[in-house]
């Protein structure tokens, strides 16, 4: 029972997050989206910042067990490189409420003085590892690649790692501005992959 309200609250709270924006909501606002009292919020999480602490240590977490089991079973670099980005699409596409995951993402990790607390120090530091390992296996692939002379040698596997992090996460933002803002951005989800694909393979050696 306690799993199920503590999953109930941060569905909520993912919910509100990108409705209202992380700086807007209120704890009474996510009680409310979860059917629940604020007094039970508190129960689970100290604050709004506890909130935004779970969902961010949840994503990173659900990502790497993602990519971890698809990539055991790849061998070639390149096809790793666009197994790793469909996780993105797979998690962030599957329908428009999982474009809220998005909304996580783009509010970044709290500078390190606003997090005070002991337990939330800790989950910090937890984002922060399953983060690190997120970014090196990334580096890790395309370096990879690179010496196996399938991927362009011309950049840093960093630089090549931020060039596709970056447009993925600009393109996923456009997408929910169109759904959640009514901003027209002249492209819908089915165009992600294809211009992640049409980006990958610009780097991609034959």
């Amino acid at each position: 029972m306690g799993d199920s309200k503590k999953t109930k609250i941060l569905n909520a709270a993912i919910k509100v997050f990108a409705e209202k924006g992380y700086q807007y909501a209120t704890i009474a606002e996510i009680a409310r989206e979860a059917g629940i009292s604020t007094g039970l919020v508190y129960s689970y999480f100290e604050n709004k910042l506890d909130l935004l602490l779970s969902l961010n240590l949840r994503f990173f977490q659900m990502v790497n067990v993602i990519n971890q089991k698809k990539l055991a079973q790849i061998a070639d670099p390149v096809a790793k490189l666009f197994a790793l980005f469909r996780t993105y699409h797979e998690i962030l596409l599957h329908d428009k409420k999982s474009l809220y995951w998005g909304t996580i993402i783009r509010e970044g990790f709290p500078q390190p003085h606003l997090v005070k607390s002991k337990k939330l120090k800790q989950k910090q530091s937890k984002i922060y590892e399953e983060n690190k390992q997120l970014l090196k296996t990334i580096d890790d692939i395309v370096a990879e690649g690179q010496r196996r002379g399938k991927i362009d040698t011309t950049l840093k596997p960093q630089l090549l790692r931020q060039i596709f992090g970056g447009t993925s996460q600009i393109l996923f933002n456009g997408l929910f501005l169109q759904y959640y803002r009514q901003e027209k951005i002249g492209y819908d989800r089915e165009d992600i992959p294809k211009a992640m694909t049409a980006l990958l393979e610009k780097f991609i050696t034959r």
